[in-house]
């Protein structure tokens, strides 16, 4: 039986980006809620190594450092199950300590409060 964090997620870099790839749920890391510049909403985001994507590819440098590489991606609304969403929606609200950034990616944004709202 399937649980939900074998189910595939579509995550993409950018909130308004086309290029995206499929992980599973239980892959994506520091779930948390992020206002992007041009974004009307803070949306879900996370972390996931490259090495996670089960279908697709999102642009990023693997010439800079050896792989595997934690990157940023953004899980929108409307491109995935309701139940995936909640749960999501659920491990964003939760508090979690900020690690330190690593050499090849950017420090990680704070989180912004839950607003659900219109999300996605």
């Amino acid at each position: 039986m399937q649980t939900l964090d074998d189910i595939l997620i579509p995550v993409q870099r950018e909130w308004n980006g086309w290029r995206t790839a499929a992980v599973r749920l239980g892959d994506l890391q520091e779930v948390h809620w992020l206002q992007p510049g041009g974004a009307l909403v803070p949306l879900i985001h996370a972390y996931v190594v490259c090495r996670s994507f089960v279908s697709g590819d999102l642009p990023h440098d693997c010439t800079l450092s050896p792989p595997p590489h934690r990157l940023l991606v953004c899980v929108l609304k409307k491109h995935i199950a309701p139940a995936a969403y909640l749960e999501l929606s659920r491990r964003a609200d939760r508090p979690q300590a900020i690690p330190a950034h690593t050499p090849h990616m950017p420090a990680p944004a704070a989180p912004v409060p839950s607003r659900r709202l219109g999300a996605g």
